[in-house]
């Protein structure tokens, strides 16, 4: 059923397109033929008011221009340069073939285009542009010598860029090698091409402006390593637990001794004291001693040195990692598309 409606909808517009095209392929063959005077009527009912079917830009710009070569070969100037101008306001970068128009008929043209100013760029084409060898390629056009401002600026941020400022008279191309006023690289986002000309010949000004998206292709990045958990290290200092412990153990042989030589002594009638004495003596002082050499120098070297090896071999793949990351930022390539919003500038 939709497709029934889709297709019952499209069609009067396929057929005014057929229309149009039909009898402009008609007005084509009589002015190839000379038959000018065939070929007058045809076209003037193709960009009048009037003409009931659908006539594209394209088609309408065909149109005048072929109204004004038919008038220049009739000796009609003044109406010829009339309906050129006409052509070339529609689009700044209509241009008669010199392989296919007379001298007259370009003579013409051209004092159409001295009287008219108009500037514009050609629709932004899709590409992948890579700015380390290639650049962003913009066609602009001024219909006659102008001082034209070609600007380049993202959409609500930053001032704008200037890509040319001078004079120009025809096309020109305009390459941008990515960067913008800061020279890095600019940022993904939807951007306007904005072009501004005041003519060296009437005065007259004009402006147009289309709009494109720019998105960076790059490849995957690699994050660094974290910094060690603390917990998986080797402990670097014999913590005041461990001294405490060697207080501990000292004071617990020096006992012992004194309960061996207490228990000795009551076998013995009192002969091996002396010896026991000077044994927990020398187990508490020795804890102590322990417990204090612990605090001057608590450091263990080799678990220093370990973990000073798992440092380093962490901080050597991290400067690694970071010089790939950045030749992948180096390699990063521009995608540019157009995007909505085409159309001249206020």
């Amino acid at each position: 059923m939709w497709a029934v409606v889709l297709a019952v909808g499209a069609a009067p517009a396929l057929a005014a397109q057929g229309s149009t095209a039909e009898l402009l392929g008609q007005a084509h063959q009589f002015y190839e033929r000379l038959e000018v005077e065939r070929a007058l009527p045809l076209l003037r009912q193709i960009v009048s008011p009037n003409w009931p079917f659908e006539v594209t830009p394209d088609q309408r710009v065909d149109a005048y221009k072929y109204l004004g070569a038919c008038l220049a070969l009739a000796g009609k100037r003044d109406s010829a340069v009339l309906y050129f101008r006409a052509a070339i306001e529609r689009d700044p970068f209509t241009d008669l073939d010199p392989s296919l128009f007379t001298p007259a008929q370009l003579a013409t043209f051209d004092e159409a285009r001295r009287h008219t100013l108009a500037v514009a760029v050609r629709p932004i084409q899709a590409a992948r542009v890579d700015p380390r060898t290639t650049r962003v390629s913009f066609t602009v056009v001024a219909t006659h010598a102008a001082l034209v401002d070609v600007k380049l600026s993202a959409i609500g941020a930053g001032s704008p860029l200037v890509l040319f400022q001078g004079t120009m008279d025809g096309v020109r191309e305009i390459a941008w090698d990515g960067l913008l006023a800061n020279r890095r690289l600019a940022p993904p986002g939807r951007y306007t091409l904005a072009v501004a000309g005041r003519s060296r010949v009437t005065g007259a000004a004009d402006s147009a402006r289309v709009y494109f998206d720019l998105r960076h292709e790059i490849a995957q990045l690699e994050d660094t390593l974290p910094d060690l958990d603390p917990r998986l290290l080797l402990p670097e200092r014999i913590s005041a637990e461990a001294a405490r412990r060697d207080v501990a153990a000292g004071l617990g042989v020096a006992a012992a001794a004194l309960l061996i030589a207490g228990a000795a002594n009551a076998d013995l009638g009192g002969s091996e004291r002396g010896g026991a004495d000077v044994v927990a003596a020398t187990a508490a002082v020795t804890g102590v001693v322990a417990f204090l050499a612990h605090r001057r120098q608590g450091a263990i070297p080799q678990n220093v040195t370990a973990n000073a090896r798992h440092r380093a071999q962490r901080d050597s793949t991290n400067v690694a990692i970071r010089g790939r990351n950045a030749d992948r930022i180096a390699a990063t390539a521009l995608l540019v598309s157009p995007a909505a919003g085409e159309g001249a500038g206020p």
